[in-house]
């Protein structure tokens, strides 16, 4: 079993069997037989400033099919296997943007004409035909400037959205998407190391030092449908509250620790909500929606087969 303490207090207690992923936020102190456990069950452990930023994961030794990394690099120098993944993911992206706002718009009809997602239509029919990178970059960056114009009118008063920004959020809306962002691509990180795959070795986004490519690349289309719907929920149905955020005095807007509970309440609540019906390998839980994904792109680098993106459906 997994005990929390607080001033001597036991506030949380668990079978270590309903436990899939450790994320700890701050100054949290955690024991070596607690970290033998974790990682002798294949659970990483993911560590975070209190603000949020990811600062490093402790990961089981589970990655190691080497001869999968080998085929991930060699598909990295593969042209053609790179732009159809690339034009997938960005595909799936710009899809799932229209499905979410679609969806919104059903319950919402006065928010936004339909006629307003005319401009992501066409990045999106665009983008399906097109071979160059620089300009598949060019359609998502059009589409996602369009996507946010819309989202600001998702979120409904007394909150207000103006725009994304980030490094540091400045406005509340804007802290729960990008701590979403954050948890969301450390989980893929996690899931694409244990199988083997690198995660800093994308075919999408560009390698560079300390970032993580490929988790970013999955990402990619996982953002609307799963966090910016969060979002969603967490501000119209007035879950979030001011008191949920803090300002620190180096500036910026971030989730505090109570922010931060109701995030993971109903961040496990959508994604076993997604997550029903499935039939995945790994057992009941949170994360099959997820790695359905990372099982697919490990089948698309091995048998060179067309990588199939998550796409989110209709209610």
């Amino acid at each position: 079993r997994y005990s929390a303490v607080l001033q001597g207090d036991i506030v949380l207690d668990l079978p270590a069997a309903d436990v899939e992923q450790v994320m700890l936020f701050g100054n949290i102190q955690i024991t070596t037989s607690a970290l033998q456990l974790l990682l002798g069950k294949g659970i990483e452990i993911a560590l975070f400033s209190y603000g949020g930023q990811l600062l490093g994961q402790l990961t089981p030794a589970l990655g190691r099919n080497v001869h999968l990394r080998l085929e991930q690099f060699r598909r990295y120098r593969e042209a053609g296997f790179t732009r159809e993944f690339a034009r997938q993911v960005v595909c799936a992206k710009i899809a799932n943007g229209l499905a979410f706002l679609r969806q919104f718009h059903k319950n919402h009809p006065a928010a936004f004409p339909l006629e307003e997602l005319a401009l992501l239509e066409r990045s999106l029919a665009q983008a399906e035909v097109q071979e160059d990178l620089d300009i598949l970059r060019g359609h998502e960056g059009a589409a996602a400037a369009r996507y946010f114009e819309l989202f600001s009118r998702v979120i409904l008063p007394p909150w207000q959205f103006s725009g994304r920004n980030k490094r540091p959020p400045r406005d509340p809306v804007n802290a729960v998407l990008s701590f979403g962002y954050v948890v969301l691509g450390s989980q893929l990180q996690w899931l694409l190391d244990g199988v083997g795959l690198d995660p800093y070795l994308g075919f999408y986004h560009q390698v560079d030092y300390g970032r993580p490519s490929l988790a970013l690349d999955l990402l990619e289309e996982l953002r609307h449908p799963f966090i910016d719907r969060l979002a969603a929920v967490l501000f119209n149905q007035n879950i979030m509250q001011a008191e949920d955020f803090m300002e620190p005095a180096g500036g910026g807007v971030y989730l505090n620790t109570s922010g931060k509970r109701k995030f993971f309440e109903q961040y496990e609540k959508m994604l076993g909500e997604l997550s029903q019906g499935l039939d995945e390998p790994g057992g009941p839980g949170y994360f099959p929606v997820l790695q359905r994904q990372v099982q697919r792109l490990t089948r698309a680098i091995q048998e060179n087969e067309p990588y199939e993106p998550y796409r989110f459906q209709l209610d």
